[in-house]
């Protein structure tokens, strides 16, 4: 936590003008903000308690969680003012009309997220596509996907609730609710039993 406080009084000039374009934003942008602050710090395990230290937290030390928080603002003067104060991922391309609260991006390097619409409470890891083939939509991910490292998830497929892509897996045809999927190209491996995300809603994440 020392470093923390050095860190955040190093940065506190662009700390504090970032963490107001939270506060004043939008009711519906806010609570989703807010909600998915509180549900990166669970999933990164971070030790933080005030909501203003997991943010300062969050923006010094991870990159991707930057880029969701622009992709959240979507437009205007907020989302301007934290591309020019907090840069997001280089590597890390957010190209997803709709996606669900509680997006977690673990390690967003290479990562090209190019779906049709996400659903809520899923997991990313790094050098994952999810993008086009020949068809013209991309794929429809559900809530609760989990997509390992590596993995390519492309075409007009739909990928289903709590379903579980494993690493290095090509992704090419529907994918159905709770199966885990691996392999080129990717077959079922097995059921996801044990390490769903989604619960319903208002439920949220349970690890």
């Amino acid at each position: 936590m020392k470093r923390l406080r050095v860190l955040q009084i190093l940065n506190f000039w662009r700390l504090i003008p970032a963490y107001m374009c939270i506060c004043m934003a939008p009711v519906e942008v806010k609570h989703v903000v807010i909600e998915e602050l509180y549900h990166w710090k669970k999933c990164d395990k971070r030790k933080e308690v005030s909501r203003f230290d997991i943010f300062s937290g969050l923006m010094l030390e991870r990159k991707e969680y930057r880029s969701l928080l622009q992709y959240r603002f979507n437009r205007g003067v907020a989302k301007l003012l934290l591309k020019v104060l907090f840069p997001g991922m280089e590597t890390l391309y957010i190209n997803t009309p709709k996606i669900g609260p509680r997006l977690f991006i673990q390690h967003g390097f290479a990562t090209n997220i190019s779906a049709k619409q996400i659903g809520s409470d899923c997991w990313i890891n790094q050098q994952v596509t999810i993008g086009y083939t020949f068809a013209p939509d991309p794929p429809i991910i559900g809530n609760g996907v989990r997509v390992s490292a590596g993995a390519k998830v492309v075409g007009n497929i739909t990928i289903g609730d709590n379903a579980i892509i494993a690493a290095n897996a090509a992704v090419v045809k529907d994918v159905r609710e709770n199966e885990v999927v691996g392999g080129v190209p990717a077959k079922t491996i097995g059921e996801n039993v044990e390490h769903k995300l989604y619960f319903g809603e208002n439920e949220g994440i349970r690890k």
